[in-house]
């Protein structure tokens, strides 16, 4: 069964129901901290369970009570940061707490740049992922949306905060030195003329410019309930 299915998830649950904490014992939150830490620093090629291990000081079949692999250990690698977001309380109604919830959903992202890969791997069925869906779906329903229109918001949003995190963070994030390469580029292409002529303002947005507008229009198309 492949780590981070439903399948998995529905197992994992049931066999963390039925896990006892043991005095003194390892718990998976300290191990998803390491492992993240590990990952921040050097990268996913850096992350073992033998180096989780050695980093905590202990062996590692140990760690194989709450992970039995490296695959599992990514699935709530990811579930973890999940758990960074912060709940939106704006109290200036439903847009305003979207609005909050999708810049701290980017925040967390952008802050983990070698998870935001992951994020599409699997399914985001953890506990974090689980919670932040009941608090988004009850926050539009609360605002007078039917439950069909809520879902479709809620995993719109969700899904266009994780779209542009993978292309902020991939191959094609473009920093300051790459947008100026790339208007020197555009502007020495006459068989694209309409290109030559927008090299420069194809080029000036930001990440963060581009996600404002990209949400702003995405939140005014959807209007309010009705």
């Amino acid at each position: 069964m492949k780590a981070g299915s439903a399948g998995w998830w529905k197992a994992r649950y049931a066999a963390l129901a039925r896990q006892r904490p043991r005095a003194g014992g390892l718990e998976l939150g300290r191990i998803t901290e390491v492992a993240l830490r590990i990952v921040d620093g050097e990268g996913l090629a850096a992350l073992t369970m033998r180096r989780v291990a050695e980093e905590m000081g202990v062996r590692h079949t140990s760690l194989y009570r709450h992970v039995a692999s490296r695959d599992e250990l990514l699935v709530e690698l990811v579930d973890h940061v999940l758990g960074e977001v912060r709940p939106a309380e704006s109290g200036k109604g439903w847009r305003a707490d979207a609005e909050q919830s999708a810049w701290d959903f980017r925040r967390v992202l952008l802050g983990h740049p070698a998870i935001v890969p992951l994020l599409t791997a699997g399914q985001l069925l953890g506990p974090n992922a689980l919670r932040a869906r009941e608090t988004g779906l009850g926050l539009l329903i609360s605002a007078g949306w039917k439950p069909s229109q809520a879902v479709q918001i809620y995993l719109t949003v969700t899904h266009f905060v994780i779209g542009t995190a993978l292309l902020g963070t991939g191959g094609a994030a473009r920093g300051a030195g790459e947008r100026t390469a790339m208007t020197d580029l555009f502007a020495g292409l006459p068989q694209y003329p309409l290109v030559r002529e927008l090299a420069v303002p194809l080029n000036l947005p930001d990440g963060d410019q581009e996600f404002r507008f990209g949400l702003t229009a995405l939140l005014d198309g959807i209007g309010d309930p009705r």
